[in-house]
């Protein structure tokens, strides 16, 4: 079967400001805020996050408290994923707070050991942090195994949840079927799973089976570490997805309620933000980044691994 290049549809998105050569972006405005699931909490489609991890791109200048700031005022992102070691989202975080907007923020943080001991810790960790006393959304982070909620893990979670000290638990999880049985057998408020063009098994076993009674969704590694923001001459896609296409393609399927947004600098966020609010992609496009998907999937699975699969 012929290939479309993906240069020649990017010709198509020209009026969206998603286009990495495009010699103008659409400027970004603010993005509008949506329902978390069930929780009440409203969110912005994309959560700028602590950890900027794409494997794509030249190496520069990093997001500074500055733009965390920016990135409220200027493009109405209310919802961050942080963590109390990333300097830069602390500082910007609790310039916002100090400047009354606590109210309006949608807090988001992980706990990496699973014991109830680690639960504990690592709620306060982050709260001192910020110097806050509620946490908008506490996850488990990257269970692998039943054993992450065994025990004394889970309960401590909804400790936190019933005395206040958070308004939303979850986990999140790359393990598809583990995934989807706790989502339905837990009572989780949030549910993290990994969901781009190159891994869409998410669709038919996980958002296919929640429900109409779901957890809120949060859709991660949009760009799968970069990848999909290389080209691939060899499969026939001499241009890889822009940063905005990837979470355009997330937020395209209804079950997501918001994806993480890693940016690694000012104008990366700028042009995320300008293609979010674009809204979801055309059926033609979605068609022609599938394949591409698959082609990058397929290319890992011959031995151009990083980190998952």
């Amino acid at each position: 079967m012929q290939r479309i290049a993906l240069s020649n549809l990017h010709l198509d998105d020209v009026g969206e400001g998603t286009m990495r050569n495009a010699t103008e972006t659409v400027p970004a405005a603010r993005l509008a805020r949506r329902p978390f699931g069930h929780t009440g909490l409203e969110v912005t489609p994309l959560a700028l996050a602590a950890f900027a991890v794409r494997g794509a791109g030249p190496r520069g200048r990093r997001l500074t408290p500055d733009d965390v700031e920016r990135a409220f005022h200027e493009y109405g992102i209310n919802t961050f994923l942080f963590h109390w070691s990333m300097r830069a989202m602390v500082a910007g975080l609790r310039r916002l707070l100090a400047s009354g907007h606590r109210h309006e923020l949608v807090l988001i943080a992980e706990a990496g050991i699973h014991t109830a001991w680690g639960i504990r810790r690592a709620w306060r960790r982050h709260a001192r942090a910020l110097g806050v006393d509620v946490i908008d959304v506490f996850l488990l982070g990257w269970v692998r195994s039943r054993w992450s909620v065994a025990g004394r893990s889970w309960p401590a979670l909804r400790a936190l949840r019933d005395a206040g000290a958070v308004r939303v638990i979850g986990f999140s999880s790359h393990d598809r079927p583990l995934a989807a049985a706790l989502a339905q057998e837990l009572d989780l408020d949030a549910l993290m799973v990994r969901y781009n063009a190159a891994h869409r098994g998410a669709e038919s076993e996980v958002f296919g089976r929640l429900g109409a009674r779901r957890p809120a969704i949060i859709a991660y590694t949009a760009t799968r570490w970069g990848m999909l923001l290389q080209p691939l001459p060899a499969a026939g896609f001499p241009v890889g997805m822009t940063g905005g296409e990837c979470y355009r393609f997330a937020l395209s399927h209804p079950a997501v309620d918001l994806v993480l947004c890693a940016a690694r600098h000012p104008d990366e966020l700028r042009d995320d933000v300008a293609a979010a609010r674009r809204g979801p992609l055309s059926t033609e496009r979605l068609e022609e980044v599938r394949r591409f998907g698959d082609a990058v999937h397929a290319a890992a699975r011959g031995g151009r691994r990083w980190m998952f699969q």
